[in-house]
């Protein structure tokens, strides 16, 4: 009798950037861009023109269509 093996299904994630700013407590989400890293400096924070950077990388999984 043979074994069968256990289907693999691959789960596609949505990947998330979180910006923050170091002087309030603003924070903004996008999607990933190529070249994204945590700790990247980004621009101006649109409440107080601080510092903006990327605070946190993390991957949400798509539904099902």
């Amino acid at each position: 009798m043979t074994r069968r093996r256990p289907i693999m299904t691959v789960k596609t994630l949505r990947t998330i950037t979180v910006l923050q700013c170091e002087n309030c407590d603003y924070r903004e989400e996008r999607e990933f861009q190529v070249g994204d890293y945590i700790f990247k400096k980004i621009g101006e924070c649109a409440k107080c023109k601080g510092p903006l950077y990327i605070a946190m990388i993390y991957g949400i999984p798509e539904k099902p269509t």
